[in-house]
C-alpha cells in the first residue's frame, strides 16, 4: 500500500497497488500529453518557420530570377533598339545615295537634253544658212541665166529685125543700123 498526500487539502490518503498505478499512469498520461504537445507545438512551430523560411527563399530566387530576366529583356531590348537603329540609319544611308544617284542621272538627262536641243537648233541654224546660200546661189544662177536668155532674145529678135529690114534702109539708116547692133551686142555681153 501507498500512502498519497493531496496538493490542495494536505490530507494522506492510503491506496492500494492497483489505484496507485493507476494514478501514476494518469500523472504519466498527463505529462506525456503535455511533452506531446509540447513537442507538436515545437515541431509545428519549427515547421512553420521552415515554410517560411523556404517560402522566404524561393521569393528571394523568384527575385532573382526575375530580376536576371528583367535585366535579359532590357539587354535584348536595348538590342533590338540599336538594331533598329542601326537598319534605319542603313537604310536612309541606301536612300539618299540612291536618291543622289538619282539626282545626277537626272541633271544628266537634263544636260544631255539640253546639249541635244542646242545641236538640234545648231544643225537647223546651220541648214537653213546652208539651204539660204544655195537658195541666193540658185537666185543668182537664174538671174544670170535670165539675163543671158534675154540677151540671148535681143540678139535674135536684133538678127530678125535685121534680116526683114536691110532691104528697107536707106544710107544713112544703114550706118546707125550698123552703129546699134554693135551696141546692143556689147550690152549683151556685160550681164
Amino acid at each position: 500500500m501507498h500512502e498519497i498526500k493531496c496538493p490542495h487539502c494536505e490530507r494522506t490518503f492510503t491506496i492500494d497497488e492497483a489505484g496507485y498505478a493507476d494514478i501514476v499512469k494518469q500523472v504519466r498520461d498527463a505529462e506525456f500529453e503535455q511533452q506531446l504537445h509540447g513537442r507538436l507545438e515545437l515541431a509545428e512551430q519549427d515547421k512553420a518557420n521552415s515554410l517560411e523560411l523556404a517560402e522566404t527563399k524561393a521569393a528571394s530566387e523568384l527575385q532573382r530570377t526575375a530580376a536576371a530576366k528583367d535585366a535579359a529583356i532590357q539587354e535584348l531590348k536595348a538590342k533590338l533598339d540599336a538594331r533598329e537603329v542601326t537598319q534605319k540609319l542603313a537604310v536612309t544611308e541606301a536612300l539618299s545615295a540612291v536618291e543622289k544617284e538619282r539626282d545626277a542621272l537626272v541633271n544628266e538627262l537634263e544636260q544631255t537634253k539640253q546639249e541635244k536641243q542646242s545641236s538640234v537648233e545648231l544643225a537647223e541654224a546651220k541648214l537653213v544658212n546652208e539651204l539660204q546660200k544655195a537658195a541666193s546661189t540658185k537666185d543668182a544662177a537664174i538671174q544670170d541665166l535670165k539675163a543671158k536668155l534675154e540677151a540671148i532674145e535681143i540678139v535674135q529678135r536684133l538678127a530678125i529685125t535685121e534680116q526683114s529690114a536691110p532691104s528697107k534702109r536707106s544710107g544713112t539708116n544703114s550706118r546707125a543700123d550698123s552703129n546699134e547692133p554693135s551696141s546692143r551686142s556689147s550690152s549683151a555681153r556685160s550681164p
